[in-house]
C-alpha cells in the first residue's frame, strides 16, 4: 500500500492553509503524541523540547485528544484466498473477494523484505511505531504548502491498511470512510495504534504482517500473490531487481504496474534499488545489473481469476466442489457463513477429482462429438469409486462457462449433477432404473431363476401400498411395448428378462411386487428426482409418495420415465460393485482452515444398504448383461476385468444411457439433447451419421463408456464378481422342493400349477375378487408358501378374478 499522505486538517476551510495555523495543529497532535508515547517522547523531545515548555496546555489538549482514541488494533482476520486442488495436489481453482495468499516471512525472500524496508521505512529497526524524523519532515513540508509527504512507517502504514480491510470485510461504508479520510485524526489515531503495536509484536511480526496485508498490484494482495502473479514463481525466490519491483508498486498499485505501465514500473523499480544501495542491501555491481534489466523481460505473467471459469476441463466438477460447500450445513450453519469462508477464509479444499482419468474422459466426449456440434446434443461421462463414493470424474462435451456471454459448446450447466447442485433437472434415465426393480424383487425372497410372463396387455392397476387405494390404477390400462433381438418366449427368467431388457417382464414383475417399494429401494441407495436437493434432510426423510407425486407409475418406476441425474446412477450402481456399501457421492475429501486445522464437512456417509447376497447377485445379473454378445450390453466387456451394467433408453429415445461398473469404478454415461425432447439422428457421432429411430443405449453411450473405462482400468489389478448364486439361495428358489408349498404369488396360473407338481403337490384352483392382483394372477395359496406337507396333498391357489 502506498504511504499515507496528510490532506487538510479537520478544522480547516477549505483553499490554503496560514503556515502559523498549520504548525499549531501540526504542534497540537505532536505533543498530544510526544506527553504520551515514552519512546516517541524521547524521540521527538530532539526536535521539539524547546516547544514543550512553552506550550504546556497545548499539550495537554494534545493528551487528551490522543487518549480518546483505540489503544487496541481489534480487527477480523484479513481475506485470504481459497485454493482447490485436485487429488494430485494440483491446483483447480482460486477463490476470493481479495487476491491474497498468506505466507510467514522465513518463505519471503530477504531481498523482498529490505527492498519495502529501504523504501518505505530505513528506521523501521529503530523506531517504537511511529518516525519522528519522517513524521517531522511530512509535516512541515504538508504545513508550508509543499508535496504532500506521508511520513508513515511500515507499522502505522500496516495498521491502516487493516482497518481498511476489516471495514470493507465487514461492508460498514463509514469505517471505511474512516480509514481512508485525509485528516490529521486518522493520522493520530493510526500512530496511537501503531505504538500499542509494536509493544505486542516483534518487529519480524510487524514486517510480516505488512507484508501479507499490502497491495503488490492491481487486485493482488499480499506479496506472494504478487510474486505469482508477475514472475510466476513464490515470494522466497524473489531476486533484488524482482523485489525491488514489486515493493515499488506499493506506492501506486495502477500507476506503477509494470504491465500496463512499463516504463513508470521501471523508473520506480530503479528508485527502490538506489534506496536498497544507499542502505547497503545490495551491492554496486547489483545495483547496475538490475537497473539496466528490461522491465519486460522480468515479467513472467500470471492472471488467475477467481471461480471455476479458470479450472479448464474441470470447470464443472469444480463448480459442482463449491456448490457441495455451499449447501453443506456441516461446515458452517447458514449460506452466508459458508460464502464467507469459501471466498476468504484462506482454505484448502482437497478434492477427489483424478486429472489424468479427467481428461481421457473430455478427451473422448470432444472427439465423439464435439461441443459446438450444430446439432446441440450433449454427452457425459461421471465416475464414482465403490465403496468411498469419491467421484473421480466429471466430464461433458463443453466448456463451462458461468458468464453471460455463451458461445457455443459453453455452458454453466452440469449434465452429470442436480439441480441444486449446478445441473439441469436431471434427464429420463429408461432402462437403467430396471435394476431397483430387479434388487426390489431379490429383497422380497424371489429370485434370478423365477420366471414371469412376456406378454403385453393392458395392466390397469399396480400393487402401490403409499396411494389412497392401495394401487396404482388407470384405464384402460399401461400398455408396454418391447424392442428386443431375440425371441420372446411366454414365458422368461428373471435374469433372462434383465439381459435383453424386457419391458412385460419387468411390469409384471412389478406387478407382483409395490410401487411404493420399488421406488424406496431406489431412494434408499441415493436415487431421487434431480430436482431434489441431496443436502436437504427433507429429501431422505419424506414419504415416498411426495417425492414421487403424480409421477408414482410404472412407466416411470419399472421403466425409467424418471428425469435424475447421471451422479446418483454411478452411485447407486457402484453398491452392486461394493458388496451392498453405498455412500453418498463426495468431491472434497478435506477442507483446511488458514492455519491448516480441518473442518468439518459431511462426507461421503457410506452404509451397508443391501444385503450382501442380493448385492452379489445384482453384480453377477449385470455382468451377464453386458458378457452375453445377444444381450443389451452387446459383448462390449472391459477386457480383463469383470465388469457389468445396463443399457437404457428413454422414451421415444431422447436420451439414451449406459451405467456400468467395476469392483473399481462405477460410470454412468448420458447423450441426447440438454435443452429439447428431440430424437438424435441425421449428424456424426465419431464420425458415424446417426440414423432417425435406431438410436439405443448401446448405440452412442454403451461404446463411450466401453472405450473410457476400458483406457482408464489399463494399469489397474483384474478383480473379479461372484459366481452365479445357487438355486436354493432364496425362497423362491425352493420351488421346486418336495413336499415345500411353493412361493407362486404374482405368477400366472400355469406357472404356478407346474411349480405345485414339481413339488410332489396337488394344485386346486380357486378365482377370488382382487383389487390389487390383476386378473389371471395367481394372489396367495392356502396353506402359505414353505409350508410342509405330505406328498401328494392339495394345495389351493387363489387367482385373481379382477376387482369384485
Amino acid at each position: 500500500m502506498a504511504s499515507s499522505n496528510l490532506g487538510p486538517g479537520t478544522g480547516s476551510a477549505t483553499g490554503a492553509r496560514s503556515l502559523p495555523v498549520a504548525l499549531a495543529q501540526t504542534l497540537y497532535l505532536l505533543l498530544g503524541m510526544l506527553a504520551v508515547s515514552a519512546l516517541a517522547g524521547v524521540l521527538l523531545a530532539a526536535f521539539f523540547l524547546p516547544a514543550v515548555s512553552a506550550t504546556s496546555a497545548v499539550a495537554k489538549d494534545g493528551v487528551d485528544l490522543f487518549e480518546a482514541y483505540p489503544s487496541e488494533l481489534e480487527v477480523e482476520p484479513l481475506n485470504e484466498a481459497s485454493r482447490i486442488e485436485a487429488a494430485d495436489g494440483s491446483l483447480l481453482a482460486t477463490f476470493y473477494t481479495e487476491n491474497r495468499i498468506m505466507v510467514p516471512l522465513e518463505e519471503i525472500s530477504p531481498h523482498m523484505q529490505h527492498a519495502v524496508i529501504a523504501v518505505e521505512d530505513r528506521r523501521f529497526y529503530e523506531h517504537g511505531g511511529v518516525d519522528p524524523k519522517g513524521m517531522a519532515r511530512a509535516f512541515a513540508s504538508n504545513a508550508a504548502g509543499g508535496a504532500t509527504q506521508g511520513g508513515s512507517t511500515l507499522t502505522q502504514q500496516y495498521v491502516k491498511n487493516a482497518l481498511l480491510m476489516d471495514a470493507v470485510q465487514r461492508g460498514d461504508q463509514d469505517a471505511q470512510l474512516a480509514a481512508t479520510e485525509q485528516t490529521y485524526g486518522r493520522k493520530l489515531r493510526e500512530a496511537k495504534l501503531a505504538i500499542s503495536l509494536e509493544k505486542k509484536w516483534s518487529k519480524d511480526e510487524i514486517l510480516n504482517a505488512y507484508l501479507n496485508v499490502a497491495q503488490f498490484g492491481p487486485s493482488q494482495y499480499g506479496v506472494e500473490t504478487g510474486a505469482r502473479h508477475y514472475f510466476s514463481k513464490s515470494a522466497k525466490d524473489l531476486n533484488p531487481g524482482e523485489a525491488a519491483l514489486l515493493a515499488g508498486i506499493t506506492n501506486g498499485p495502477n500507476q506503477y504496474d509494470p504491465v500496463n505501465h512499463p516504463e513508470a514500473g521501471k523508473k520506480r523499480r530503479n528508485e527502490v534499488l538506489s534506496d536498497m544501495l544507499r542502505e547497503g542491501y545490495i551491492t554496486e555491481e547489483e545495483h547496475e545489473k538490475y537497473t539496466s534489466q528490461n522491465v519486460k523481460d522480468m515479467l513472467k505473467v500470471q492472471n488467475v481469476r477467481a471461480g471455476c471459469a479458470d479450472a479448464g476441463t474441470s470447470g464443472f466438477f469444480c463448480d459442482y466442489v463449491t456448490r457441495s460447500l455451499l449447501n453443506d450445513p456441516a461446515f458452517a450453519p447458514t449460506y452466508e457463513e459458508r460464502r464467507k469462508l469459501l471466498y476468504g477464509g484462506g482454505l484448502t479444499i482437497r478434492t477427489t477429482l483424478d486429472p489424468a482419468i479427467q481428461k481421457q474422459a473430455v478427451d473422448i466426449l470432444q472427439r465423439k462429438l464435439p461441443g459446438d456440434s450444430p446439432s446441440g446434443f450433449g454427452h457425459s461421462i461421471v465416475t464414482v469409486e465403490p465403496g468411498s463414493g469419491k467421484i473421480l470424474t466429471m466430464a461433458q462435451n463443453r466448456t463451462f462457462n458461468p458468464h453471460q456471454d455463451i458461445k457455443p459448446g459453453e455452458t454453466a450447466i452440469n449434465y452429470n449433477v442436480p439441480q441444486e447442485l449446478g445441473g439441469s433437472s436431471g434427464f429420463p434415465v429408461g432402462s437403467t432404473f430396471k435394476p431397483f426393480v430387479l434388487q426390489a424383487w431379490l429383497e422380497s425372497g424371489r429370485s434370478i431363476a423365477d420366471t414371469v410372463s412376456t406378454r403385453r396387455e393392458k395392466m390397469p392397476n399396480f400393487p402401490a401400498r403409499c396411494l389412497p387405494s392401495g394401487a396404482w390404477r388407470e384405464s384402460p390400462g399401461y400398455d408396454p411395448d418391447n424392442a428386443v433381438s431375440v425371441t420372446l418366449q411366454p414365458q422368461m427368467s428373471v435374469l433372462d428378462s434383465t439381459k435383453f431388457s424386457i419391458n412385460t417382464s419387468y411390469a409384471n414383475m412389478a406387478r407382483q411386487l409395490d410401487l411404493c417399494d420399488i421406488a424406496e429401494t431406489a431412494r434408499n441407495i441415493g436415487v431421487v428426482p434431480a430436482t431434489f436437493n441431496p443436502y436437504d434432510p427433507a429429501t431422505w426423510e419424506m414419504s415416498i409418495e411426495d417425492v414421487y407425486k403424480t409421477e408414482l407409475a410404472p412407466s416411470v418406476v419399472v421403466l425409467g420415465e424418471l428425469r435424475i441425474s447421471a451422479l446418483d446412477m454411478a452411485a447407486a450402481y457402484a453398491t452392486y460393485a461394493a458388496e451392498g456399501t453405498y455412500c453418498r457421492p463426495q468431491a472434497i475429501t478435506e477442507v483446511m482452515d488458514r492455519d491448516g486445522e480441518p473442518m468439518e464437512i459431511t462426507g461421503a456417509q457410506c452404509h451397508q444398504a443391501v444385503d450382501k447376497k442380493v448385492a452379489d447377485t445384482m453384480a453377477y445379473v449385470l455382468q451377464q448383461d453386458l458378457e452375453d454378445p445377444r444381450a443389451t450390453g452387446k459383448g462390449r466387456v472391459i477386457e480383463g476385468h469383470a465388469a457389468g451394467g445396463k443399457t437404457g433408453t428413454s422414451g421415444s429415445q431422447f436420451h439414451t444411457w449406459y451405467v456400468g461398473f467395476t469392483r473399481q469404478m462405477s460410470t454412468a454415461v448420458w447423450f441426447g439433447h440438454p435443452q429439447s425432447n428431440i430424437r438424435p439422428g441425421g449428424f456424426p457421432v465419431d464420425g458415424q451419421v446417426l440414423q432417425s429411430g435406431q438410436v439405443w443405449g448401446n448405440t452412442v453411450s454403451l461404446p463411450t463408456w466401453q472405450e473410457y473405462m476400458t483406457n482408464v482400468h489399463r494399469d489397474l489389478p483384474a478383480k473379479p464378481f461372484p459366481s452365479a448364486p445357487a438355486a436354493t439361495d432364496n425362497a423362491a428358489g425352493e420351488a421346486a422342493q418336495p413336499g415345500v408349498v411353493p412361493q407362486v404369488a404374482g405368477m400366472r396360473i400355469q406357472e404356478a400349477t407346474a411349480a405345485t407338481e414339481a413339488a410332489g403337490l396337488r394344485p386346486e384352483v380357486r378365482q377370488e375378487a382382487s383389487d390389487t392382483v390383476s386378473d389371471g394372477f395367481v394372489i396367495r395359496t392356502e396353506p402359505a408358501a414353505g409350508t410342509r406337507l405330505s406328498d401328494g396333498e392339495t394345495v389351493v391357489i387363489i387367482q385373481s378374478s379382477g376387482q369384485g
